[in-house]
């Protein structure tokens, strides 16, 4: 964070040539990179480039195929998590891993405040959990609980603990800060300084491109599974690290079928000025009949807390909602979808499906009033609704009666895609419909919403990849905190000008029409 040169360090930890297989699919690919003593390292990515991978390698969660692993000096082919900790390496992972009941003190120093002690001193553990978060920079008090703070306080405790109380030597930070709030954020940095100054290594993992430039001395592009390039921080900038991190094939390469000739005039969906504080503000957006449009955004950018509030799975505060020339607003998911506003979660697991329930009945429960007589099932009607979702998203089960918990994660997704496509929606909102799935899966998921939304509807999407809303939507617009900042229509479309515009850049020329900033 220094931007001080510092290739001269010895290294703190080496990877050299390390592969990772899983049943035929290669996550990494011969990946070499150096990571010297007293630096911040960057690791940067697309969505399913191997950074999650590489970091379970480095914390010895994941045991590489083939390579070799460096540390101190000692060669391992395999890292365990007891060795990772015997070198001092403390992994922070985004999803803060707390115990909500017990105090901020008990949080900090378990399990060590446990261990050996008949007799725990409950007010000097609180003296000294005061004294390192005051040596931290963060003012919170010991005896709070835990479940009383917010994400953002929780996620930098883990930090806190893993840098002062288990004093790590080389700290991996998974995308802690995309929960920080701008206070906290200061804070991290702050406490990333100061090790870094104390000879402490840091590996920072992060979608924002800014705040890479900002905090690391050196950055690595991984792409594809290969470690692309190692560049210090005085070499790059906002358009040379994106052009890193997307490549350079052409759009022209691996864009999907264009079906924008069967979008029409006819308004069917629009926001005006919708708002939630605190989540999102002010987007207006119009959807036509038989338009798909993407909605590109970091995480935390508010994609799945505008759909949320659209559906009135959570309230908003203002603004208006149009369906169909009819202003409309609903206070239940279920008064949404009788309107035919479907909302296609990006939790399929915990929110979507019904683990023990067949295929067939995952796939028609949404539109059981349409196939009842009488309060009587036909049954007929509901095997012949599944078989042609079945056949048209070529989900591969052994029979209609399979459960669902027993297919593959892209199969489900096609189940719950299919579930959508049934109940004929005018609104289609897919959070996310590809996250998780093989590639086969994912291009005939997006094959299916590409022509199965557009004949009396429209969709609204969003996507862990830019690359697969620009396989079938017909334009893309940016959301960056909360606010609609960019619109690219499909003649526009430009990977990396779009990956720039999601980290905040406000582009100008031909190829973007920019909303309101």
């Amino acid at each position: 964070m220094s931007h001080t040169e510092n290739s001269a360090a010895p290294a703190a930890l080496s990877l050299q040539n390390i592969t990772k297989l899983y049943a035929g699919t290669v996550a990494l690919r011969d990946v070499s990179l150096t990571v010297r003593r007293g630096e911040v390292h960057g690791l940067i990515g697309k969505n399913g480039a191997g950074k999650s991978t590489l970091v379970g390698v480095m914390s010895g969660l994941v045991t590489p195929s083939s390579g070799e692993i460096l540390l101190d000096g000692e060669k391992y082919h395999t890292l365990t998590p007891i060795e990772a900790k015997k070198h001092r390496i403390s992994i922070i992972t985004q999803e803060p891993q707390v115990i909500e009941e017990s105090t901020v003190a008990e949080n900090l120093f378990f399990p060590r405040y446990l261990e050996g002690k008949e007799i725990i001193d409950w007010k000097g553990l609180s003296k000294q959990a005061d004294s390192i978060l005051r040596e931290a920079g963060m003012v919170l008090d010991p005896e709070m609980k835990v479940r009383d703070l917010s994400v953002s306080e929780r996620q930098l405790l883990l930090v806190i603990k893993a840098c002062f109380v288990e004093k790590g030597e080389l700290i991996i930070m998974d995308e802690v800060s995309a929960s920080l709030s701008n206070r906290d954020q200061h804070i991290l940095y702050e406490i990333i300084r100061k090790l870094t100054r104390d000879g402490k290594t840091v590996i920072f993992i992060s979608h924002h491109t800014k705040e890479l430039l900002e905090v690391c001395d050196v950055v690595t592009v991984i792409r594809d599974g290969r470690a692309v390039r190692s560049v210090r921080r005085e070499e790059l900038d906002l358009k040379t690290l994106a052009g890193l991190i997307v490549g350079n094939e052409s759009y022209e390469a691996r864009k999907g079928e264009d079906l924008s000739s069967q979008v029409t005039d006819e308004e069917i969906f629009s926001l005006q000025g919708f708002t939630s504080y605190g989540k999102f503000r002010s987007i207006s957006l119009t959807l036509h009949r038989g338009e798909i449009v993407g909605l590109a955004g970091l995480r935390g950018s508010g994609r799945t807390e505008l759909f949320r509030s659209i559906i009135g799975a959570d309230p908003h505060d203002s603004g208006t909602m149009i369906l169909c020339g009819k202003e409309v607003s609903y206070s239940s998911p279920s008064k949404a979808a009788r309107d035919g506003v479907v909302y296609l979660t990006e939790e399929r697991e915990a929110e979507g499906l019904v683990p023990i329930a067949s295929v067939r009945q995952n796939l028609t429960m949404s539109i059981l009033q349409k196939i009842t007589r009488g309060g009587l099932l036909h049954g007929r009607t509901e095997r012949e609704t599944a078989a042609r979702s079945i056949k048209k998203l070529d989900i591969k089960v052994a029979s209609q009666q399979q459960e669902v918990q027993q297919l593959s994660g892209g199969n489900k997704q096609k189940v719950l895609v299919g579930r959508v496509m049934e109940q004929q929606p005018r609104v289609c909102l897919l959070d996310e419909p590809t996250r998780g799935v093989d590639i086969e899966a994912k291009d005939s998921i997006l094959h299916s919403i590409n022509h199965g939304f557009r004949d009396n509807a429209c969709a609204l999407i969003t996507s862990p990849g830019v690359e697969d809303l620009m396989k079938i939507c017909d334009r893309i617009l940016i959301l960056y905190q909360g606010r609609i900042t960019e619109e690219f229509t499909r003649k526009e479309f430009s990977e990396e000008d779009i990956y720039r515009a999601m980290q905040g850049e406000v582009l100008h020329g031909q190829a973007v029409r920019g909303g309101e900033a």
